[in-house]
């Protein structure tokens, strides 16, 4: 982060994949990346994302609730939609930016509320 600041980087990635809700070590490292970022920049992280794989139903919304305590979530992408994403929405309030829609690298689409229910329902 400092070396991004140094360089006038607008955008830094910090990529923290393969964390799970109930691996309390590190969840904890979650919060204290967080906490790291903050002495650096007070308002910072701008923008806090989590990528959920729908198909886990139940597992989708409780591992979204459980981020959403530890570090301020901004926003989801969602894998491989599925109806659990319309709970998800509903009971965090966490607005879902992105859907995955394939395996490639071309395969993340912005949501669209409107056409997933439209898909969902099978309405043309």
């Amino acid at each position: 982060l400092k070396e991004a600041l140094k360089q006038g980087d607008d955008i830094v990635f910090i990529d923290t994949a393969g964390r799970l809700q109930n691996k309390t070590g590190l969840m904890d490292e979650l919060k204290k990346i967080v906490k790291v970022i903050k002495k650096i920049i007070p308002d910072a992280p701008h923008a806090t994302l989590l990528t959920i794989d729908a198909t886990t139903g139940q597992n989708a919304l409780n591992q979204v609730k459980t981020f959403k305590e530890m570090v301020d979530v901004s926003g989801l992408i969602v894998t491989k939609p599925d109806g659990i994403i319309v709970a998800v929405a509903e009971e965090t309030g966490i607005p879902i930016h992105y859907i995955g829609i394939g395996e490639g690298i071309d395969d993340l689409d912005e949501f669209n509320a409107r056409d997933f229910a439209r898909n969902l329902l099978e309405i043309k």
